[in-house]
């Protein structure tokens, strides 16, 4: 029986293959997971009223890099 394998990848997966290996955001996705984020920050937003909050573990990413390179908030968006 003959293997079925997708040729076809997203541009933003062929975008990132672009990036080299030792670029430091790279390093720091290896390197730790902000997942923990949300979880730390859930029981401080409602999930019953208004619209839902942007995600925690985003928002911080964002800030971060903000930081690293000196962003303001309309350059880091």
């Amino acid at each position: 029986m003959l293997r079925y394998e997708s040729k076809q990848t997203s541009f933003h997966y062929s975008l990132y293959n672009k990036i080299l290996e030792n670029h430091i955001l790279k390093q720091i996705k290896k390197a730790d997971d902000f997942g923990f984020i949300n979880d730390l920050l859930k029981d401080t937003y409602c999930k019953n009223f208004g619209r839902p909050a942007k995600e925690s573990e985003l928002i911080c990413k964002l800030l971060f890099l903000q930081h690293i390179y000196n962003l303001s908030d309309e350059k880091v968006i």
